[in-house]
């Protein structure tokens, strides 16, 4: 069981307490639809509404993150990523560089370990010729020595509900799928 955070251990004991088998479900049920209503929440896991409120207010100030996504594609659109090989350590310095010189195209970047490539960016454009164009300038930046880029087709599904889930039963939180206890809680 997980007992510490690298650099966090005065949060750490507060959010392990937070997730416990009610959370956990909430959590789950939120990832699945963030526009959930409590009112429905409270019905579906057979919880206090007002328990539910309060939990649920916990979780949104401390671990839950509520996102809008935007389909760009209705509008024709095209949402693709590239990943970039930077040399010479200066992948955060790059990532930066490209947020702010790209703001029209990109949407976020990051930075990552791997064999390969070090920086990904999320990026929208209209037609082929706009991706031309950005690949290539970004292709020329320095400490830029490759890159690759992909389009999203087709999202096929989501997982994240059961990920979530089995990511804290790695940590040794009483785990939950589908409203089944699946082992005890550790502390």
């Amino acid at each position: 069981m997980l007992t510490s955070l690298p650099g966090k251990d005065a949060n750490f004991k507060e959010l392990m307490n937070l997730i416990d088998s009610i959370n956990i479900k909430i959590i789950s049920e939120l990832v699945k639809d963030p526009a959930a209503s409590s009112l429905s929440l409270s019905n579906k896991l057979r919880i206090p509404l007002s328990s539910l409120q309060r939990r649920r207010a916990k979780l949104e100030k401390l671990v839950l993150s509520k996102v809008y996504h935007v389909n760009l594609k209705v509008f024709g659109g095209k949402i693709g990523e590239i990943i970039i090989k930077v040399e010479k350590g200066k992948s955060r310095e790059v990532a930066q560089e490209i947020l702010k010189k790209y703001k029209n195209n990109v949407m976020s970047v990051s930075t990552r370990i791997n064999t390969e490539h070090n920086v990904s960016a999320q990026l929208i454009y209209k037609d082929t010729a706009e991706l031309h164009n950005l690949l290539e300038s970004i292709r020329s930046m320095l400490y830029v020595t490759n890159l690759q880029w992909s389009e999203i087709v087709e999202t096929l599904g989501d997982n994240s509900s059961s990920a979530v889930v089995a990511f804290f039963n790695q940590l040794g939180v009483l785990g939950v799928h589908d409203g089944t206890v699946l082992r005890s809680f550790r502390r």
